[in-house]
């Protein structure tokens, strides 16, 4: 007879599964991705996704402790996110920014 805890299970075990598949395919966005908006929109996702994992694995072995781990994470991803956008537009603005005549100078 099928039972309400094998239901969730297999749930969880759904539920791990399509987290993985979607995670790959968000780090293949984030590889390819033609904008940098895609790129740091893709690598949030993963963050998040692995978030859900750590929760997911968490209720499914029974370890409560692995909550606490899965909001460490989030602030560690926020901040990576973070700096990483910082990052990466610092990068754009300085080659969009046009040479000045003592950019010029110093190449004479």
């Amino acid at each position: 007879m099928f039972v309400y805890a094998d239901a969730v299970r297999l749930l969880l075990y759904f539920g791990t599964f399509y987290l993985a598949i979607t995670m790959c395919l968000c780090l293949i966005r984030a590889v390819k991705g033609p904008k940098l908006a895609d790129r740091i929109i893709a690598t949030n996702m993963i963050g998040v996704k692995t978030i859900l994992l750590i929760v997911i694995i968490g209720i499914n072995i029974d370890e409560a402790f692995l909550v606490d781990v899965a909001l460490v994470y989030a602030l560690l991803s926020f901040l990576a996110v973070v700096v990483f956008t910082r990052f990466m537009l610092q990068v754009k603005l300085n080659k969009a920014k046009p040479p000045t005549l003592a950019d010029k100078q110093k190449e004479e």
